[in-house]
């Protein structure tokens, strides 16, 4: 679906859905998901708080997601899916970015009040991009969303208008791998 425009023909080889996958879904995504929920599990006996002040990064990270996360209504009803998509998983991208560039790891140690913070902002973007990917992959956002007892009523864009989708301090559930790699 990233792949094509909304009315027009296209051509998907095999290859191209291979890179697809692996890329957006096993690299990205599920990477994002696996990365986050492991060190977690790992480092934070599952649960993790929200912190009130925020970093510079912390909130260049915000409002990077919610540029993108303005338009996805409108591209939604308009059902331009690939550019629906490939806003999606650019906010994993950033998410991604985001870790490495904060690199918790490093914290645990001598500031786990910030470590937590980026923790807890990763989690809100792991479930904003599950929610947002639920109509195309729904079983694997599902899980996800499972796995942050986010309740199936509040699974919806209400986000988009500024309504917070986690609670301040969060308990997940493990998280399986979501995808493996096509090869």
């Amino acid at each position: 679906m990233k792949e094509v425009s909304h009315g027009r023909d296209g051509s998907i080889s095999l290859k191209s859905l291979e890179n697809c996958i692996n890329s957006d879904l096993a690299n990205n995504y599920g990477n994002l998901c696996q990365r986050v929920f492991s060190f977690i599990k790992n480092n934070c006996n599952n649960k993790v708080s929200r912190s009130k002040k925020k970093s510079d990064s912390d909130n260049k990270l915000i409002k990077e997601t919610h540029t993108l996360t303005k338009n996805l209504r409108n591209e939604m009803n308009n059902q331009n899916l690939n550019n629906y998509i490939k806003s999606v998983i650019n906010i994993s991208f950033l998410t991604n970015k985001y870790i490495n560039d904060e690199e918790p790891w490093k914290l645990k140690k001598i500031n786990i009040k910030k470590m937590n913070n980026i923790l807890h902002l990763s989690l809100e973007q792991i479930a904003k991009i599950s929610i947002l990917l639920n109509p195309i992959i729904p079983n694997s956002s599902t899980k996800v969303l499972d796995s942050l007892n986010i309740n199936p009523k509040l699974r919806n864009l209400s986000f988009l208008d500024g309504n917070k989708i986690l609670d301040d301090v969060i308990k997940i559930k493990e998280l399986n791998i979501l995808f493996k790699k096509i090869t």
